[in-house]
């Protein structure tokens, strides 16, 4: 398994966060990226992914929308963390998919109930309105807040993330 890592907004792709991908894939992808100074930040990950054969995503925040957009194109999985999918607070160049195709992505989603940077309703709200529900999973914990700690991330990434 070839797997891609995106950070959240003005974060970075963790050491203990990568290593536990590391466990679980062949091949870890997990580029620092500056989505403030990058608007084509989209781009780089596509190109950076088809060259790598990504087949799994994982995703925070900001990565977790970057990682719903890819999937399709990637035609891969992806356990997004309370993904940043309804409203942005920074500008990105999102290319949508323009052919047609049978795939369609599956997405494991971790909603933290006390998260006050994306609320969940929008997140399931976004997701009602543009998906349906056959693709995707909610597991929704309600003590986690928007930063995801080492055991839930692990839990997660253990329980979706199958070779």
């Amino acid at each position: 398994m070839n797997l891609l890592y995106i950070h959240g907004l003005d974060s970075s792709p963790r050491p203990d966060k990568v290593a536990v991908l590391q466990d679980i894939a062949d091949n870890v992808w997990a580029p620092q990226l500056n989505y403030r100074e990058n608007p084509d930040t989209f781009a780089y990950l596509l190109e950076g992914a088809k060259k790598r054969e990504i087949n799994y995503i994982v995703g925070s925040s900001a990565g977790g929308f970057m990682g719903y957009w890819l999937a399709p194109h990637l035609q891969c999985k992806a356990l997004l963390f309370n993904p940043a999918l309804a409203f942005q607070s920074i500008i990105q160049q999102i290319v949508t998919l323009t052919t047609v195709t049978s795939f369609q992505p599956f997405y494991s989603i971790i909603l933290g109930g006390q998260d006050e940077v994306i609320p969940p309703q929008t997140t399931l709200d976004f997701l009602m309105k543009h998906n349906s529900p056959t693709q995707y999973y909610i597991d929704h914990i309600n003590s986690l807040g928007h930063q995801i700690d080492m055991p839930t991330y692990e839990y997660a990434c253990y329980k979706y993330i199958v070779k």
